[in-house]
């Protein structure tokens, strides 16, 4: 492999870490967010109650957990998992493709010192 395509290879997997680390971040803040959008529905629920007195903490998380904002939120919670599980399995096809150039770079060399070359 020469020298430019080992570089263009380094660079693509630069890339790709930055995707991932990128995708890795929005997933967290997505996960975090989540527990903070689901107790200020909970509260939002509390307030808004037409019954006029305190409802259990369970009824607040069902309603909570039924408000469109809160589905909505799990649907892009899932597309971000999906997104970082992508970019992670094209991190480790990469980095097996490398190891799989690496080990046969070594092997070729081994034979070519093995007949006599330096």
């Amino acid at each position: 492999m020469s020298e430019d395509v080992l570089e263009q290879k380094m660079e693509e997997l630069r890339k790709l870490g930055e995707d991932h680390a990128k995708a890795k971040g929005q997933l967290s803040l997505l996960d975090n967010n989540r527990k903070i959008l689901l107790a200020t529905l909970m509260k939002d629920h509390m307030i808004s109650s037409n019954t006029g007195k305190l409802e259990s903490v369970n009824a607040q998380e069902r309603e909570a957990r039924a408000d469109p904002k809160y589905q909505n939120h799990i649907k892009a919670l899932a597309i971000a998992i999906e997104n970082e599980s992508k970019l992670n399995w094209e991190k480790k096809l990469v980095d097996m493709n490398f190891e799989a150039w690496k080990t046969k770079t070594i092997s070729q060399m081994k034979e070519y010192k093995k007949y006599g070359n330096k």
